[in-house]
């Protein structure tokens, strides 16, 4: 039984219980969230500098040492998330190289099962990203996600990361949300990253809740949110978990 609302955390977990009656839209980061985060961890992390160093013949670690500063200095900003930045920065096509690994891009488990689960309640269901637009383009190439959604939303359309107060009220307007979906909590909002989950919480969606295992090749974390999943499974009748490819 919900008690206090659209949804209360089980007793002693973080896990909601979600009344799913009193929730109209359902905002969702894609990567970490929606795709396995395995892909742009191994790709961000190591392919682009080895391709650097291919190109420059110089060490990979001598790469990792001067593209570091870089991007610590443009964290959580929208260069952080610009393959034209990273394209200017590194000297070659950050799209062209990232093709070359495409194969790696999958969903995580139960993620497409939930968004069919929505849909078929008729709630909406709208991705927010930090993802450039041709990293989306590239994401629907290999998943088709974008037709399991009522829309896509990134942050480089709305001029603002979501880590920025201010993208939160461009996404308000270009989603319809109005200041009761969001003040009467019949609104959810998924992510992976604790400073947009802050953020979000800040802009006033309480029901904000974490994705405690983007990454299917590295450990689960810890949940630091009120409300938080290991995977979409924990949202799922269990009458329905495994039953949807």
């Amino acid at each position: 039984m919900i008690e206090h609302g659209v949804i209360d955390p089980w007793p002693g977990k973080n896990v909601p219980r979600v009344d799913w009656t009193k929730v109209n839209h359902v905002l969702l980061d894609m990567d970490g969230t929606l795709l396995d985060l395995a892909f742009d961890n191994d790709f961000w992390g190591h392919q682009i500098h080895a391709h650097y160093a291919a190109l420059n013949n110089v060490s990979y670690e001598e790469v990792v040492a001067r593209f570091e500063p870089i991007f610590r200095s443009v964290e959580g900003s929208l260069k952080w998330y610009s393959t034209d930045h990273w394209s200017e920065k590194y000297g070659f096509d950050i799209i062209a190289l990232s093709q070359q690994f495409k194969t790696q891009i999958r969903w995580l488990d139960h993620a497409k099962q939930f968004l069919m689960y929505l849909r078929d309640r008729r709630i909406r269901t709208t991705i927010l990203t930090n993802a450039h637009p041709n990293i989306v383009e590239l994401k629907h190439s290999v998943t088709g996600i974008r037709d399991f959604v009522d829309d896509v939303i990134s942050s480089h359309q709305v001029g603002y990361a979501k880590e920025h107060p201010l993208f939160w009220e461009g996404a308000f307007a270009m989603t319809g949300l109005s200041g009761a979906d969001i003040s009467e909590g019949r609104t959810l909002f998924f992510d992976d990253s604790l400073p947009v989950l802050n953020t979000a919480i800040t802009a006033g969606i309480h029901y904000s809740v974490m994705i405690c295992a983007p990454d299917s090749t590295r450990p689960t974390k810890m949940p630091n949110t009120r409300y938080a999943v290991t995977s979409f499974a924990d949202m799922l009748p269990r009458t329905t978990v495994g039953t949807i490819g």
